[in-house]
């Protein structure tokens, strides 16, 4: 199981690190006009459809949650909604290189420690060694990420932008990776339904997906709201009426799907991997996405042009790819 579990991982990470390739060129829409439709159809529409797909009954698992639960994982899930949109910002201010190296390591401390805790899974001390070098090596990883970033980025501008323009870039970096990370804590904290639902004989993969609807409730809300507000005061609502228009709305659905399917499919590895699914596969799901993101990066000739940053980005995917074997060995322990 821990074998298949890693190979349904693997599959999570090819969507999560291919998401940000569906988020270019989708005029006519502006920002708000995709980022709307986006949460009506990603973050609120699909995790509903899914679970209902493979649990037709999940809404009763759910309502039979404790009230105090339901309302943790839907404002961990807002929190979530919020640093999204932040994370949008930072790319725009310090680019994506840099933005995604500090989102992912602040989201990796604190996505697979704090669900630890939170579902009483501490380790034996060996096992909890071994997983910390892990963590640790995979920091080692995202710091040479973020160096390369770093040095692309001063190739790229000489100076272009305010100091404090950057600082304010990598406070929103930094609390963007604080949103991400609250994702898994609230997927851990609501696993109530999901506990039920094994209970009562739903397969874990499957049942897996139910804590999802909780958790998206709250980004929704975040998402669609701040959108809706820019639609109206940008008067962008017409965009779509617009020509054109109809691959834009190809482009949200596709959107939509690929952001999902990664994390449910991150759900269902996590629920396959054992007690420290949660952990190990949430370390394992940012840095292996990265990898991916970065092989897209080179596909796509983000890094020709700057043979130094070049270096030391493919150092950090290398260790990063020695993380992950760090962290199977604990896994296996």
């Amino acid at each position: 199981m821990f074998i298949y579990g890693f190979g349904v991982l693997l599959l999570a990470c090819l969507f999560q690190g291919s998401f940000g390739i569906c988020f270019k060129k989708y005029q006519p829409f502006s920002w708000e006009a995709f980022w709307a439709l986006f949460s009506i159809i990603g973050v609120l529409f699909i995790p509903h459809m899914w679970a209902y797909i493979e649990v037709p009954n999940y809404m009763e698992y759910i309502l039979q949650t404790p009230a105090h639960v339901l309302f943790i994982g839907a404002l961990a899930g807002f929190f979530w909604g919020i640093s999204a949109i932040w994370y949008s910002r930072a790319i725009d201010t310090i680019g994506v290189s840099l933005t995604s190296g500090i989102n992912v390591g602040a989201s990796t401390i604190l996505g697979s420690l704090i669900p630890m805790i939170i579902l009483k899974t501490v380790p034996a001390t060996n096992v909890l060694m071994v997983l910390l070098t892990g963590q640790a090596i995979m920091l080692l990883g995202v710091g040479a990420l973020t160096k390369a970033g770093l040095m692309k980025g001063s190739a790229d501008s000489a100076g272009k932008g305010s100091s404090s323009a950057m600082k304010a870039g990598i406070i929103l970096a930094l609390i963007s990776g604080l949103g991400s990370a609250s994702l898994n804590i609230a997927y851990s904290y609501t696993q109530v339904p999901v506990q039920n639902a094994i209970a009562d004989g739903i397969p874990a993969i499957s049942a897996s997906l139910i804590s999802w609807p909780v958790v998206f409730f709250g980004g929704f809300l975040a998402n669609f709201f701040f959108a809706l507000s820019k639609l109206i005061k940008n008067k962008t609502y017409n965009n779509y009426f617009e020509k054109g228009c109809g691959i834009a709305y190809a482009k949200v659905i596709l959107t939509s799907f690929v952001w999902f399917a990664a994390l449910a499919i991150y759900g269902k590895a996590s629920s396959m991997l054992g007690p420290l699914g949660p952990v190990v596969g949430w370390i394992s799901f940012n840095g292996i996405a990265l990898v991916i993101a970065n092989s897209w990066g080179l596909k796509d000739g983000e890094w020709k042009g700057y043979p130094e940053a070049k270096k030391v980005m493919l150092i950090g995917n290398g260790i990063l790819i020695l993380s992950f074997i760090v962290l199977g060995i604990a896994n296996g322990m």
